[in-house]
């Protein structure tokens, strides 16, 4: 859920009713009132509603299920002068422009709903960037999005002198906070005039030289990203907004310069949705027809029509949340109303059924302790100091110190519970299976689950095929035939470890824990320990069934 600050009576004056009514109505829509002071309300909107992220999206929606407006919203669209030419930026390769004209804003909210997209569609501004600058400060018809090096000058936003963009990245707070997302080799992605002054550096700041205030009526929006498909999407929910507080649309042409390819942006992108009408009847458990389908669609702000017997829905450019046929039944069921809708009973023939990496991790299980391990369990969170990586998910505010980061390994756990129980009957033999969470470049958040299983032996004597063939045995037992190549790393003895392949795949890590990590967790006993990659054995046994 995502929560806005807005105040109620510019909202309740755009669409003319009482605050019960608005607190009726939102929640119909999934969100949620809460009031602040006086004046101000939060409200609490459903992730996927970017378009409601603003008082002005929000009335849109309202005025819809009130039937003072039906279908899709009409906007005045305009072509201009501008033009932004997209060079070859590498860390962020997709950008596009528009310009908004005569848009009555309130600018507090205005920055609030920027910043609530670069939380939500632009996963903290890693996947999409945006800024917003006054038009009229803006000297050229021609904008340039480019790589510039890092000794570039302008004054940042809320500046009074020049700095370098090296200098923006050491002294300013979102120099710190986002400099890392996309600056490579020296340079910075930077959106400039003609002239050669900055505009933005994105995703970082924008240039003070274009700065909004309350009397900005005027706007000139860039959007950068490494998604063309979430680039486009943002701009036109923005545009959108925008254009329904009263502004016109204009159209910006955009050039690639490593092509000869042109489009105008926003694109504002509509798409065709199929309904079957016996499936809405099938899903809501409802009598209806056509004709009252499309009445409940055209109060969520979209077009419907009935073509040769087909229901047709177009889905406008501010509702990227309608993916798929579904989502269309969920919009009939909140125009509907869920308080409306009566449950019949449902009386189930079937079973629920276990998930396979669920069977598969009990497998282990009891693979382990038929091998003559005992179970533990320790915390998912962890101290960063038991860490063996630099690259984990480390808790802001964390309870205890003890518990501030998120493991990525089950092998810190083994060996802390194997420093608490040296006083224990020897040999000790455990294993724990669970999830820990890994550095992954891959995903959006940088990070991913994962599932694995880790065993550790501590005795007065043990060495690496005391460990070696109880893991061999566990893994024959579920049809593998592995490989062992030998590979170092900080956690065990050198010559002394190695990785777990299933032909290509590596599937875990084996070796003699190093004597300086023994000494590290307090441990006075030599120590096996290996830990294997559940989520890829799971692949693996998968693509053989």
């Amino acid at each position: 859920m995502v929560t806005i600050v807005l105040n109620k009576y510019k909202l309740l004056d755009k669409i003319h009713i009482g605050q019960q009514k608005l607190e009726d109505l939102l929640f119909n829509l999934k969100s949620e009132v809460k009031p602040i002071d006086e004046n101000n309300i939060e409200i609490e909107i459903n992730a996927d509603r970017l378009d409601l992220l603003s008082s002005d999206g929000i009335a849109r929606a309202i005025k819809g299920l009130l039937e003072k407006e039906l279908g899709e919203a009409k906007y005045n669209v305009t072509d201009t002068e501008y033009t932004l030419i997209v060079d070859n930026v590498r860390t962020r390769p997709y950008a596009l422009a528009a310009v908004v004209y005569n848009a009555k804003i309130d600018l507090e909210e205005l920055i609030q709903f920027q910043e609530k997209l670069h939380g939500t569609i632009g996963r903290k501004r890693k996947k999409v960037a945006i800024g917003i600058h006054d038009l009229r400060k803006v000297d050229s018809k021609t904008i340039e999005y480019k790589e510039v090096p890092l000794s570039y000058k302008f004054v940042p936003l809320y500046g009074n002198k020049e700095l370098t963009i090296s200098e923006i990245l050491e002294k300013t707070e979102q120099g710190k906070l986002y400099g890392n997302i996309s600056i490579a080799n020296e340079v910075s992605p930077a959106i400039v005039q003609d002239d050669g002054e900055v505009l933005s550096i994105p995703p970082i700041i924008n240039s003070n030289k274009t700065r909004l205030n309350e009397n900005t009526k005027d706007f000139f929006i860039d959007v950068t990203g490494t998604s063309f498909e979430a680039v486009a999407q943002t701009l036109d929910i923005i545009v959108s907004n925008l254009a329904e507080a009263g502004g016109t649309i204009g159209r910006v042409k955009v050039l690639k310069s490593t092509n000869s390819s042109q489009l105008s942006s926003p694109l504002l992108l509509h798409r065709i949705q199929n309904v079957r009408e016996e499936y809405v009847k099938k899903i809501l458990g409802i009598k209806t027809s056509k004709e009252e389908i499309c009445k409940h669609v055209m109060r969520m702000r979209m077009n419907c029509d009935i073509e040769n017997g087909a229901i047709r829905v177009t889905v406008p450019q501010y509702r990227v949340d309608i993916l798929n046929e579904i989502d269309v039944v969920e919009d009939i069921a909140i125009s509907i109303g869920y308080n409306n809708l009566e449950p019949s009973k449902y009386i189930s023939t079937n079973y629920g059924s276990y998930d396979y990496m669920t069977l598969l991790e009990r497998k282990i299980r009891e693979l382990g302790i038929g091998a003559g391990f005992v179970e533990i369990s320790n915390f998912v969170l962890i101290k960063d100091e038991k860490l063996f990586s630099n690259k984990y998910v480390k808790i802001l505010n964390p309870i205890t110190e003890e518990y501030n980061a998120v493991r990525d390994s089950l092998i810190p756990g083994l060996l802390d519970f194997l420093s608490k129980n040296q006083h224990a009957k020897f040999p000790i033999r455990v294993f724990e299976t669970g999830d820990v969470v890994v550095y992954d470049s891959s995903t959006d958040t940088g990070f991913r689950n994962d599932k694995r299983a880790a065993y550790a032996i501590m005795n007065n004597k043990v060495s690496y095929e005391d460990i070696q063939a109880p893991i061999h045995y566990i893994l024959k037992s579920l049809g593998l035939e592995v490989n062992y190549k030998e590979e170092n790393n900080n956690i065990f003895i050198e010559g002394r470890s190695a990785s777990i392949f299933y032909e290509n795949e590596k599937m875990g890590v084996i070796g003699e824990v190093n004597p300086d990590v023994l000494i590290r967790f307090g441990i006075e006993y030599p120590a096996v320990i290996a830990e294997l990659y559940i989520s890829e054995i799971g692949k693996i046994l998968i693509n053989q069934r």
